[in-house]
């Protein structure tokens, strides 16, 4: 299906990827960017963890003895992934239910401990996300594998992400916000005719660790 934008407003633009998947809400884009930064740094190990119960630095859910439950950057992504996620959730306030057909999604690449890219999908068999310098995507979702801001192939067929790199997690409901945008009406969307081919290497190569916000790496795990 041909990726379609979303053109009800243009505040969307300088969202990040993770901001708009967790939040939605342009006007505390800033402190959900710091806060997915500052749990990305502590699970790469950027600053020491304590050993306890107490909330960890710079978050507001997620305690240090959470943060040593999730496997380091060097295990493998189908180890590192499940339990990441999971504490997005908790750090975002989502909660985890099967069956609800919600699913918060994370393309891992291998050192991350964040997503590289993140993105939604809804029980209505869309797919819905973002990245920074591009409006809001929506295209029939196909496995969890062709986020519209990857782009289209030379084809005019979907991107495909590798399905050993891709992750979900079912949770009961998505943020306010994020809803809001899923919500509109179709004469807010239009199928898109821009830099069809623009995806997540096109803005920062391969070896980054997610999309930018404010000339920043996302959540630095482990850039060059």
């Amino acid at each position: 299906m041909p990726r379609e934008k979303f053109i009800g407003n243009d505040s969307h633009h300088d969202m990040a990827c993770h901001v708009f998947a967790l939040s939605g809400d342009p006007d505390t884009a800033i402190a959900v960017n710091a806060r997915y930064a500052k749990l990305g740094d502590l699970l790469y190990g950027v600053e020491v963890v304590p050993v306890d119960d107490e909330v960890a630095n710079g978050l507001t859910t997620v305690t240090n003895n959470d943060i040593w439950t999730c496997p380091g950057p060097d295990q493998p992504a189908a180890q590192v992934a499940p339990i990441s996620l999971t504490l997005l959730c908790r750090e975002f306030g989502f909660a985890p239910q099967e069956g609800s057909g919600i699913r918060l999604w994370g393309r891992f690449l291998p050192g991350q401990v964040l997503p590289q890219h993140m993105y939604v999908t809804t029980p209505n068999g869309m797919i819905w996300d973002t990245m920074p310098g591009m409006p809001i995507y929506r295209r029939i979702n196909q496995d969890g594998r062709n986020p519209g801001a990857e782009g289209d192939g030379p084809d005019g067929q979907d991107i495909m992400l590798a399905p050993d790199e891709v992750f979900s997690i079912e949770v009961a409901s998505l943020a306010l916000k994020t809803r809001e945008v899923i919500e509109t009406p179709n004469d807010q969307w239009e199928v898109d005719a821009g830099d069809a081919d623009a995806g997540q290497a096109g803005l920062n190569g391969l070896g980054a660790g997610g999309d930018f916000i404010g000339g920043e790496d996302e959540n630095a795990l482990g850039d060059p």
